[in-house]
């Protein structure tokens, strides 16, 4: 009985390792490609006439392309890393999408950017806003009158 249980036992063996020999030769190897947007512009904001400056950097794998959009169309010689604009101005604003891709033309990444281009604060003639801190100094005496007809009714 032993013997046989012996037999048996080899033959499994040999029968696992016949397996395993045909399964390591008929797999194929493949790997992972790790990637992360490393640092990215948020919420570009500047006023009019600096520089805006967005960027997306991406670690474990380096774009061979990148295509820059502005507002869903593609601009055209936008093709770096980094998107520069000189002088900007308020037409600057919107949503500026990154796309960046590998060398077989495969998108890696795809990335949204909202950029703002803020006018001057300087009120302009007509302008009828009224400034904050006379905004706040009535609200302040409003609220000092208020109090005291509060009070000098609870005492009548």
């Amino acid at each position: 009985m032993n013997r046989v249980l012996g037999r048996l036992a080899v033959l499994l063996l040999a029968i696992m390792l016949l397996a395993s020999v045909c399964a390591y030769t008929e797999s194929s190897i493949s790997t992972t490609v790790v990637m992360r947007v490393s640092r990215m512009t948020q919420n570009a904001v500047v006023k009019a006439g600096e520089d805006l400056s967005i960027e997306v950097g991406i670690d474990g794998v380096e774009p061979a392309q990148y295509q820059w959009y502005f507002n869903d169309v593609p601009i055209e010689g936008a093709s770096q890393k980094v998107f520069n604009i000189v002088n900007a101005k308020p037409e600057n604003t919107g949503v500026y999408r990154m796309d960046a891709f590998d060398a077989n033309g495969k998108m890696l990444v795809s990335m949204d950017i909202s950029a703002r281009v803020l006018e001057d604060a300087v009120p302009q003639a007509g302008d009828r806003s009224m400034p904050v801190g006379v905004a706040f100094a009535a609200i302040l005496l409003c609220s000092g009158a208020l109090v005291f007809l509060l009070r000098r009714r609870a005492g009548a």
